[in-house]
């Protein structure tokens, strides 16, 4: 389960004069729906409430709150997101850091890893990484370990470095189970049509609003996964639904749509 937090303005009548935070949490299994929620903290009690009963492996960043859970709950494990290290490492090439660039260099050979096998069956992604992304890591970790009692933690490079350091153990995560992605992009590229549309209708209009756009995220960007069109869904689905029975309900989620037939004559 891949799971991810971004803020969105939201006009609150109990907040006077400026508009308040709040929060749509991003849960996705890699090709499968994305469910959004919204709620006005980005603290550990969204996550947690909605994770309950969950038992496997979720994907983060390394915010703190993504870590508590995973200390407070014995039956989730946590691996990390190679995106947000590599993010670190490029604030220091843009500085021409001669190491920051060899560190870049080690972290697309792994990508070029997932390039290969993206598409195969988990069991042959997993044996296709073993054979060489393990040394890679060694190195990086090396090579991490060696530059940190030169670097200063304040500075660019000692910050990534640091962060690597701090989620090497979840960052190599990926390589114990073929299911699991390097990164935690599918679920950030969820993310931006809100991004977008945070630039465009700027802010939610009140807090019971929040749960009204995640529903409707959450069908929109599921469809865009599967390459539904949403309208063409929506239509028909609003079409079918005051007619159809509850224990059929299900026929009708983006998973399991099909689109009505046409009748060419």
């Amino acid at each position: 389960m891949q799971v991810d937090e971004t803020p969105v303005r939201v006009l609150d009548p109990e907040v006077q004069g400026k508009a308040a935070r709040g929060y749509l949490w991003f849960y996705a299994v890699p090709g499968g729906d994305v469910i959004l929620e919204f709620d006005s903290s980005r603290g550990l009690e969204p996550v947690r409430k909605r994770l309950t009963g969950f038992q496997g492996t979720i994907q983060t960043d390394a915010y703190e709150v993504y870590q508590s859970l995973e200390r407070k709950k014995s039956e989730i494990e946590r691996i990390g997101c190679t995106a947000h290290a590599r993010r670190h490492i490029y604030k220091a090439v843009r500085e021409n850091l001669a190491e920051a660039v060899w560190f870049i260099t080690q972290i697309r050979s792994l990508y070029r890893i997932e390039d290969a096998i993206r598409g195969l069956p988990p069991a042959e992604r997993h044996a296709r990484r073993q054979e060489e992304a393990p040394e890679i890591w060694d190195r990086l970790k090396a090579r991490a370990d060696e530059l940190k009692p030169r670097l200063l933690p304040q500075s660019t490079l000692g910050k990534a470095v640091n962060y690597f350091l701090n989620e090497y153990d979840a960052l190599r995560g990926y390589l114990r189970d073929g299911r699991f992605e390097i990164d935690n992009n599918l679920v950030e590229n969820a993310i931006r049509p809100t991004a977008v549309g945070r630039r465009r209708w700027l802010f939610i209009g009140h807090p019971d609003a929040g749960w009204r756009s995640a529903v409707i995220y959450s069908i929109i960007v599921s469809c865009r996964r599967r390459g539904i069109n949403p309208l063409d869904y929506l239509t028909d689905v609003l079409r079918r639904l005051p007619t159809t029975t509850i224990n059929r309900v299900g026929e009708l989620t983006p998973a399991n749509w099909k689109p009505p037939s046409t009748n060419t004559g």
